[in-house]
């Protein structure tokens, strides 16, 4: 009997859909350990933004020192990551040192199997990333990003190279939830025939169609699928394994898991991760009240939701949504994960959001896009937007878009006050902003409850059981929600800072501060990598301050002040300009999103106070104008 191989999501997807302040020793530790009973193929724990989410976490752990502490408890299943062939976990396209580096560290702290894929299917791009991989020892994955518009030849050809490459088996991952039951069925039944390493299907359930479209795939040659005990999906709360588990009975198909130990362990993940699940998951509006037949990756569809809502503008979802599928069409028919997703769908932002009309502004990142620099488009850009891209645009002919210059020396140097592990100073050519300030609370034992080695030191054994049950005696009174709520008030008012002491746990809680910490990429055409701000948007208001008609203009936001839409296009606005109401004064970025600030009143420039492209705080005074 054919038994199908199952990789396990969930500790992925938890990293993604939890806020990284509930994620801690006491809620991983029960999931973790129903793991070892289990005969998963694998667990995978990196893929979208698992990463940068566990940066985030105030336990003084690092992605990498998770890996090893999951590792730790659960040795008896191999540990998977899934990663952007040059991007790896991040947006970037990094050097072949780096991807060397990363990989050989993931090996080292416990990752057996790559998932490699690229946004574009590009093999030029897969190459380096799979022989890096293998010269390791290590399994290597080649993934497919499932294209609704090619035909089963190229999935064919392009599994068969990929064997070649040394991949040990194939992916085809159905990033955008495209892939009907009867299609999933004929393409699968055509690869086994010619293709003779394992077969996987990952999808989501966005549409309700997962279980379906799995056991088509598996019943027509399928070796194996990807399950999470997360629901993908935006209108159930259920996830599919169960599902997925019983369409198998009463057929030749069967699989290696103990159905009464899954459903302890999908019990303890229900009691200690669904409530802290973020909430915007489960929006049925998002699929009920879209007037959009095509949907995004989930990753991308819980971005925008995300930063709508920050910056008032959620009731655009659906335009937002159409916007990046016209895109989408106008510049080859890409796939939408990473980078290629962050890049339309903050051009999107900016056609439909920011700018007076479409491509008024055209990103930095787009240019690249359509002039090669992330690998060979599926299809051809419309003329419309090629008329659109000036020949100023286009990179000099014969250059190598594989060659990228190495950054690693440099993030060395810039992170030598806080660290001089390989390992961190990864991280930091990947977020260097939440790196440095990951390192900073660390080095300062901030917000810290326990030392960060009593939990997980790489020479050292888990916390100890008498220890742990005094943290817990410590923490089982403390009330979080009061503790959010004194952060708001802090952050909102003119306090610094709050000490107090509850149930013999030390707190402060000081006032948010960005501080830009920019260092330069010295990428062709690249000005640099700039992390997204942390705090929530709000709305701001235009106040008189003297009686000679002088009103302060304020950043309704945190976030980096620009006087112009491009860096090579003239400023909004000069000291002695007038304005009228409505005119484009600047624009602040916050969140990837360029945020255009306008006139409330008829009048003249007086003052600007601060510099182009320097850090701003919410409400902070950026202009001054001399009202009529």
């Amino acid at each position: 009997m054919k038994k199908i191989k199952i990789n396990d999501t969930t500790i992925r997807d938890m990293f993604q859909n939890i806020n990284p302040e509930y994620i801690d020793t006491k809620i991983l530790d029960p999931v973790l350990s129903h793991y070892n009973n289990l005969n998963y193929e694998s667990l995978e724990i990196w893929g979208g933004a698992s990463f940068e989410k566990i940066l985030e976490n105030k336990l003084g752990i690092s992605p990498w020192e998770m890996l090893y502490y999951i590792k730790n408890k659960i040795s008896s299943i191999p540990l998977q990551t899934l990663i952007g062939a040059r991007n790896l976990v991040s947006f970037e396209i990094y050097s072949k040192n780096i991807i060397e580096r990363f990989i050989k560290q993931c090996i080292k702290n416990g990752i057996g199997i790559f998932r490699v894929y690229d946004s574009l299917n590009d093999i030029d791009n897969l190459k380096f990333t799979i022989s890096v991989v293998v010269e390791n020892k290590a399994k290597c994955q080649g993934t497919i990003i499932y294209d609704d518009f090619k035909n089963t030849n190229f999935y064919i050809e392009t599994a068969h190279r990929l064997g070649q490459l040394g991949c040990s088996s194939i992916c085809i991952k159905d990033a955008e939830s495209t892939l009907p039951p009867k299609k999933a069925a004929e393409l699968f039944k055509n690869l086994k025939q010619k293709i003779d390493i394992p077969l996987f299907s990952s999808g989501y359930n966005l549409r309700g169609l997962q279980t379906l479209n799995y056991f088509q795939a598996c019943v027509s040659g399928c070796d194996g699928v990807d399950l999470s005990f997360i629901p993908s999906s935006f209108n159930d709360f259920s996830p599919t394994v169960f599902s997925f588990l019983l369409s198998l009975k009463n057929t030749n198909i069967s699989h290696n898991l103990d159905y009464l130990k899954v459903l302890k362990l999908y019990e303890n993940i229900k009691k200690y991760i669904y409530p802290h699940l973020n909430q915007e998951l489960f929006s049925s509006n998002l699929i009920f009240g879209s007037t959009n037949k095509n949907l995004l990756p989930k990753w991308l569809l819980s971005s925008l939701v995300r930063q709508l809502k920050e910056i008032g503008e959620i009731e655009k979802i659906d335009l937002i949504i159409e916007e990046i599928f016209k895109i989408k069409n106008e510049v080859g028919n890409p796939s939408l994960s990473t980078p290629i997703g962050q890049i339309i769908g903050s051009q999107a932002i900016l056609n439909t959001i920011i700018s007076d009309y479409r491509w008024e502004i055209i990103s930095d990142e787009m240019k690249k896009l359509v002039w090669g620099y992330y690998g060979k488009l599926p299809k051809k850009l419309s003329k419309n937007l090629t008329d659109k891209l000036s020949d100023s645009t286009q990179p000099k002919k014969n250059v190598n878009r594989l060659e990228v210059e190495d950054i690693y020396d440099q993030c060395r140097t810039e992170l030598k006050n806080l660290s001089d592990k390989e390992e961190d100073i990864l991280s930091y050519c990947f977020f260097p902003e939440k790196t440095r300030k990951f390192l900073k609370l660390k080095k300062n034992k901030k917000y810290e409850i326990q030392d960060t080695h009593d939990i997980i030191s790489s020479k050292k054994e888990p916390i100890s059981e008498d220890k742990e049950s005094i943290l817990e005696s410590k923490l089982k009174h403390l009330n979080i929600k009061k503790i959010k709520e004194i952060s708001d008030l802090v952050e909102n008012s003119n306090i610094d800072e709050i000490k107090l002491e509850l149930e013999g746990i030390k707190i402060s809680i000081n006032k948010s501060k960005f501080k830009s910490d920019k260092h330069k990429y010295k990428k062709p055409e690249d000005s640099g990598k700039k992390e997204e701000p942390e705090l929530k948007t709000e709305r701001s208001s235009s106040r008189f301050i003297t009686q000679e008609n002088i009103v302060e203009v304020k950043s309704p936001i945190v976030g980096t002040f620009y006087r112009a839409p491009a860096p090579d296009n003239p400023p909004f606005v000069k000291i002695g300009d007038e304005v009228k109401k409505g005119d484009s004064l600047c624009i602040i970025e916050a969140m990837k999103l360029m945020n255009k600030i306008t006139s409330d009143y008829d009048g003249k420039v007086k003052e600007i106070t601060v510099g182009n492209e320097e850090p701003v705080e919410f409400n902070q005074t950026i202009m001054l104008l001399k009202v009529k």
